[in-house]
């Protein structure tokens, strides 16, 4: 039952995508390259800007919004956690489970704030200067080991060739709302994702600058 919902739902991303016809970009990497989304899921507010005044360090840093969305979270943590003590302290015959609760309950949430904070923090780098794009907030020094791995990409700017948007319809039990993802696309047609949120015009501004500031082209299916 499970692999059949599953392959149910791949069969549908390939109809939501099919209408984008890849000679429209004029390019014979564009036919090699994959035109499905690369990263599931995606949120429905903008995460990350890029930063381009410094021309030798392009940036996507995280918004206020993700700061204060991985922030509600570790909040709701903390009181999860501190409430519960509270009361537990006060009591003269103490409540065992209502502190397990709580420290169950409050972990839960300051664990996914603090996780959502590290990743959706985490910036991504193109340094122009040495000719490496890569996350996290500390440029690597060994660049032997390239990879294209999504939490901790790191290859040549030079291997770079297009740029790609692609929009992605997210569903949810509150309704549903569409992502939109900006991917490196590489020499061998591989894929290797940038960002991926839901504030569309922000995406294209992004996308436009990156690819006049790399001199590559822009390939937008979204």
């Amino acid at each position: 039952m499970f692999n059949k919902l599953k392959k149910l739902i791949e069969e549908a991303k390939k109809r939501a995508v099919s209408s984008i016809d890849p000679e429209v970009f004029n390019h014979p990497l564009a036919q090699k390259t994959d035109w499905h989304p690369l990263k599931g899921g995606g949120t429905n507010f903008g995460t990350h800007r890029l930063d381009h005044s410094n021309s030798d360090l392009l940036m996507f840093k995280a918004t206020k919004g993700a700061y204060v969305f991985s922030g509600i979270f570790t909040g709701v943590g903390v009181l999860g956690l501190l409430i519960p003590l509270l009361a537990f302290m006060g009591m003269e015959n103490k409540e065992w489970g209502l502190l397990l609760f709580g420290i169950f309950f409050g972990g839960v949430f300051l664990t996914a704030g603090l996780l959502l904070f590290k990743f959706m923090t985490k910036p991504a780098v193109f340094d122009t200067f040495y000719g490496y794009f890569y996350k996290g907030k500390k440029r690597p020094t060994d660049h032997i080991g390239l990879n294209r791995d999504d939490k901790n990409p790191m290859v040549k700017l030079s291997d770079v060739k297009a740029i790609q948007i692609l929009r992605e319809r997210i569903s949810s039990k509150n309704g549903s709302y569409y992502s939109y993802e900006i991917n490196l696309v590489l020499a061998d047609a591989s894929r290797v994702n940038v960002v991926d949120h839901g504030k569309h015009t922000a995406i294209i501004e992004d996308a436009e600058t990156l690819a006049t500031a790399l001199g590559i082209p822009l390939w937008d299916g979204s």
